[in-house]
């Protein structure tokens, strides 16, 4: 859910890390948003309450306010760890849209429990100018899953791919089988629509290997922002 509202811009540390096309951050970035201009792309994290990341334009205004975890809140809601830490906590990436007139967020928030941690993300962007999440509710994955927003391959076009394990009688830390749904951006309302649900025949330690069976070649793109892998 998402609500406009004012709020000040705090300042927060920025960590980058470069994935082919992707630009992503832990805290605290500017971005070109074609149409727009450059906005501010802020996490918020209070105890309490659950992760947030808010978008401003160059004179504060709030263009954007996000939960990130809304859909599983009482599991979500932030508490802080003895050592100061922040648990769960919410991180974003900077990605290509669908043409060059548009830009995509993928921020995911990233919970850690006894023996994994659950990802629920959201998908916002701009088009033409006007910025809106393109996830109609929010994803959701385990550790041993993942995201990918981009070029979905064979001729599939711009959308969204979100996998995570089928645990069947094996243990956890067993190989499993995996489940990977794909969605195609509708450009049209600029949400995101599930296409496809495709399930490996093979059981797998690693996801990776679960997607190349199915011929995807798409990156995870929850390893590649940093600190949110558990």
């Amino acid at each position: 859910m998402s609500s406009i509202r004012r709020i000040p811009v705090m300042a927060a540390l920025i960590a980058a890390f470069a994935f082919g096309p992707v630009v992503a951050r832990a805290e605290h970035s500017e971005a070109n948003f074609p149409g727009i201009g450059v906005v501010s792309i802020k996490t918020v994290k209070a105890v309490g309450a659950v992760p947030a990341i808010v978008i401003t334009n160059a004179h504060g205004t709030v263009l954007l306010n996000a939960t990130v975890g809304g859909s599983q809140s009482d599991y979500f809601t932030i508490q802080q760890n003895t050592d100061g830490t922040m648990n769960p906590t919410v991180h974003y990436a900077v990605l290509p849209g669908p043409d060059p007139t548009s830009v995509a967020v993928l921020a995911v928030a990233a919970a850690t429990g006894g023996s994994d941690c659950a990802y629920e993300g959201i998908i916002f962007g701009s088009e033409r100018g006007k910025l809106s999440l393109w996830t109609p509710r929010n994803i959701d994955t385990l550790a041993e899953g993942g995201i990918y927003v981009g070029d979905l391959g064979g001729r599939r076009g711009y959308g969204l791919a979100v996998w995570t394990f089928i645990w069947g009688n094996e243990p956890h830390v067993a190989p499993h089988r995996y489940a990977v749904t794909l969605y195609k951006l509708n450009r049209k309302k600029m949400v995101f629509i599930k296409t496809a649900v495709l399930t490996s025949r093979g059981k797998y330690a690693d996801d990776m290997a679960a997607l190349r069976e199915l011929k995807l070649t798409f990156p995870n793109l929850t390893r590649s922002i940093p600190k949110l892998a558990c």
